[in-house]
């Protein structure tokens, strides 16, 4: 056999066994990224959330303590309070998560990004959320009664021009 039909061959046996391994390798593990029984929810949106302080209007004595170059008739301090949700499955809690909004001075829009798993079935979906600086109460409520199938997916998102969540 001549020398350049030997090599051939043996690169076409390596790269058959290379392609082989995979091929096998990408359709024989079975990934299953649910459950067969369970279905998902994922709350996923950008918020900016209210102060944590109120503006104040600055009286002409505090004005002309500063200098010139910063005298604003108002004081509105940048911090920005937590998002606290509350993720309710036929009103037993399935989460609740404090989101803080990022940046030097906690400024920033949050992004909410979580994900849950649930029995397939009829459910009620309740979401809640708060977005001031108070200890109880919430500022959007927002309730969907479904039937879920398994392996099925659903998207929670924030329309602010709405006011309200959007179940997709």
């Amino acid at each position: 056999m001549p020398r350049t039909l030997r090599e051939f061959s043996t690169q076409f046996i390596a790269y058959a066994l290379f392609f082989g391994v995979l091929y096998y390798l990408s359709t024989a593990p079975a990934y299953h990224y649910l459950l067969p029984d369970q279905a998902e929810v994922k709350l996923a949106f950008k918020h900016t959330s209210q102060r944590e302080k109120e503006c104040h209007e600055r009286t002409p004595e505090e004005l002309q303590k500063l200098p010139p170059n910063m005298r604003k008739p108002q004081d509105c301090p940048r911090q920005r309070a937590p998002i606290y949700i509350e993720l309710l499955l036929d009103d037993k809690f399935l989460a609740t998560r404090t989101f803080i909004p990022p940046g030097l001075s906690h400024d920033m829009s949050s992004f909410i990004y979580a994900k849950f798993s649930l029995p397939a079935g009829r459910h009620k979906l309740t979401v809640r959320m708060r977005d001031r600086l108070r200890a109880d109460g919430f500022d959007y409520i927002a309730e969907e009664m479904r039937d879920w199938i398994p392996g099925q997916g659903i998207q929670i998102g924030f329309d602010e021009n709405k006011s309200g969540f959007v179940f997709n």
